[in-house]
């Protein structure tokens, strides 16, 4: 009987494609601000509009930033799959009214090569 599972090889390389930050350039602290930032965006306009998605918000804040769609939908399943099931999201001392600006300014640290 053959495994069919993926190796970790694989796994590591779809999910650096699809879902990975190593093309931001970074430390790890912004790389948790940027996805605990737009956590906490989507978790509180849902209190508004529950049909809001992730996709949408990081869409929205990606718009005109150079961004392929691939880009947008693996950030927006990357911050929804950390902010499962979370409630508290930890703002790095950036006022709400701000962290769009961060957010965007945290982007614009990619570098696509």
């Amino acid at each position: 009987m053959e495994n069919s599972e993926p190796t970790y090889r694989q796994l590591r390389d779809f999910y650096a494609r699809y879902f990975g930050t190593g093309k931001l350039a970074a430390d790890i602290n912004m790389k948790f601000a940027l996805i605990s930032l737009i956590g906490y965006i989507v978790y509180n306009m849902k209190k508004k509009k529950p049909d809001v998605s992730y996709y949408e918000v990081c869409h929205k804040l990606m718009e005109g930033l150079g961004f392929e769609e691939i880009d947008v939908k693996g950030l927006a399943i990357m911050v929804e799959d950390f902010s499962y099931e979370c409630t508290d999201f930890p703002t790095f001392g950036v006022p709400p009214k701000e962290m769009p600006k961060k957010i965007r300014e945290i982007l614009q640290k990619y570098m696509p090569f």
